[in-house]
């Protein structure tokens, strides 16, 4: 006490440096908490959570970004196993393979944003959480539980028809930007309607998993339809055409590997909007959108 009067400046800057240790902190665990939302949203869309009878597990990604799967490795640990062999696409796959301490690091931080993968994250890190004997003695139940969750809920197309009742927010487009970078399409073309030149566009996210699809129309209205898969239906959500604008805009500050395909489809948007619904079809709009449409697709192709 003594030393705060003869030396009060100093006592004055340690409380200021506390808090501006503080702040930073703060805004640190902001900006972690921000980006988990967008790796839930990926990690929801590409990636799995496996439990086998020897008490192996794996929590991994198979995408064909490589820049995912390092992101995640920096984030979250983990190894990168490159693609082998010829294929269309490069695989690049993020393993982190019974870690215990790598995956419960990664289940903590991701858990509370997921959609689609939570139920499985939980069940492992439970038996994980569980003592050597203990998880011997759980391990089937554990392993079945985790199998039976990674096959789809089934659902009538008619439980899917409702409309948005959920103002979405920062939090939800961090995550959809994230799930669309995996399972969504930002797509426009071009087809012929009683002889005349049109064009469309569509942004639309794919899964066997209808809660994500619900997750979404809970809050951004779209068509839904599902057609027939290798084992499960593919369910199929498609943005309402009078959204698509509104999407674009709230989607682009947080997607990565769709961030320009969301800004050409925004760049369509405003000239369909202005021209192609109004009296313009001259050959130098059409020409803009032809070279849109290009670009679209090339980058869908890397």
């Amino acid at each position: 006490m003594a030393y705060q009067r003869i030396y009060p400046w100093f006592f004055t800057f340690s409380r200021c440096r506390r808090l501006v240790f503080m702040i930073i902190c703060n805004h640190t665990n902001h900006k972690i908490k921000e980006t988990m939302h967008y790796y839930a949203g990926i990690f929801d869309a590409e990636g799995f959570v496996t439990l086998i009878p020897s008490g192996h597990f794996i929590i991994g990604i198979d995408i064909c970004h490589q820049a995912t799967v390092l992101s995640f490795q920096k984030e979250f640990g983990g190894k990168i196993y490159e693609p082998k062999g010829k294929t269309n696409k490069k695989m690049y796959q993020w393993r982190i393979p019974s870690s215990n301490d790598e995956a419960l690091n990664f289940i903590n931080r991701i858990i509370y944003f997921s959609i689609v993968k939570k139920d499985r994250l939980y069940l492992l890190r439970e038996y994980l959480d569980q003592t050597r004997d203990k998880r011997r003695a759980t391990r089937s139940a554990f392993v079945n539980e985790i199998a039976l969750l990674k096959k789809p809920r089934t659902y009538t197309k008619d439980q899917l028809i409702f409309e948005p009742w959920i103002k979405p927010d920062e939090d939800f487009f961090k995550w959809f930007a994230g799930f669309m970078d995996g399972d969504g399409t930002f797509s426009i073309y071009e087809y012929q309607d009683r002889k005349k030149r049109n064009f469309d566009s569509w942004i639309s996210i794919f899964n066997t998993f209808a809660e994500p699809i619900i997750h979404v129309q809970q809050r951004v209205k779209g068509s839904i339809s599902a057609y027939k898969g290798v084992n499960f239906p593919v369910w199929k959500w498609v943005c309402n055409q009078k959204d698509s604008e509104f999407l674009c805009d709230s989607l682009y500050p947080y997607l990565i590997l769709k961030k320009e395909q969301c800004r050409l489809t925004s760049e369509y948007l405003l000239i369909h909007k202005a021209k192609i619904r109004g009296v313009d079809r001259s050959l130098e709009t059409v020409s803009k959108i032809q070279d849109i449409i290009r670009q679209i697709k090339y980058h869908n192709s890397l």
